[in-house]
């Protein structure tokens, strides 16, 4: 898949916890750091497109922000 824009999210010791990535069909990859979970989440509905993986509030607005850059 090709992306259009990536963003790292960092905790307050500045340890990077996710990675998203804007992909070209306009949903969002989130790599989580800790566990490698990966999930894809569709942030105009703010919805986690995979199955049986949470993405906490915080880390879809940061998804939802990246859909109008």
């Amino acid at each position: 898949m090709d992306e259009l824009v990536s963003d790292v999210l960092i905790d307050c010791q500045g340890r990077s916890t996710h990675r998203l990535v804007l992909e070209c069909d306009g949903s969002v990859t989130v790599h989580f750091a800790a566990g490698g979970t990966v999930a894809r989440v569709d942030p105009s509905t703010r919805t986690v497109l995979t199955p049986g993986v949470h993405v906490p509030p915080q880390v879809m607005n940061a998804a939802a922000a990246m859909r109008v850059r």
